[in-house]
C-alpha cells in the first residue's frame, strides 16, 4: 500500500496519459507558501521499474513550484516511489503583482525569494521574466504542463507584456 504521508527528499510519480510516469521530488517545506517540488524530465511507461537515483539524475523539466502535494498523495493521485535527500536546496525566486481588474494591467511586480517579499516596480526587469509566478498550483496543472510543455495560465503574457490578455 503507497504512503499517505510525505516528506523531504520524497520521490513520486505522476500518473500522464497513455499510461505514461513522470516524476517529482519534495525538495522543501514552506511553512508559509506551501510544499515546493521540481519535476524531472525522465517520462516512462507504467510498467518500467525506475530507480528513484535514476530520477534525480535528470535535468529539471521546469524550476520547482508551490503545488498542492500533500492532498495529491493523500488522494493517491501521486503515489510516493522513494527517498532521496535533498542536498543543498536554493530557494528559487518568484514574481507577483496585484492586476489592475479595470485595465488588466501589472500594478506594481513583487519578488518573492523565500525570506522576504520585495517591491520591485511598476515594470518587471527583462531578467525577471523567466521567473516563476508565486501561486500554488493544482497538481493537475503540473500533469498539464508536464504533458504539454505549456504554462497552463495566462499569467506568461502579464510576465511579458505588463498586462493581463484573456485567452479566449
Amino acid at each position: 500500500m503507497a504512503r499517505k504521508s510525505v516528506e523531504v527528499g520524497d520521490i513520486f510519480e505522476i500518473p500522464l496519459s497513455k499510461g505514461r510516469r513522470a516524476f517529482g521530488r519534495y525538495v522543501y517545506a514552506d511553512k508559509r507558501k506551501g510544499p515546493l517540488i521540481e519535476v524531472f524530465n525522465l517520462i516512462v511507461a507504467k510498467d518500467k521499474d525506475v530507480d528513484p537515483w535514476e530520477v534525480v539524475s535528470k535535468p529539471r523539466l521546469f524550476p520547482p513550484v508551490i503545488t498542492g502535494l500533500f492532498a495529491a498523495v493523500r488522494t493517491s493521485m501521486w503515489k510516493v516511489v522513494g527517498n532521496v535527500p535533498v542536498e543543498q536546496f536554493e530557494y528559487p525566486r518568484f514574481i507577483s503583482t496585484f492586476e489592475d481588474e479595470k485595465t488588466g494591467e501589472a500594478r506594481v511586480w513583487f519578488l518573492w525569494d523565500g525570506r522576504k517579499e520585495t517591491k520591485i516596480g511598476w515594470s518587471l526587469p527583462e531578467d525577471y521574466k523567466e521567473l516563476e509566478f508565486l501561486m500554488v498550483w493544482d497538481p493537475h496543472d503540473v500533469v498539464q504542463r508536464i504533458e504539454t510543455g505549456e504554462y497552463p495560465f495566462p499569467y506568461r503574457d502579464l510576465i511579458r507584456n505588463n498586462r493581463f490578455e484573456p485567452r479566449r
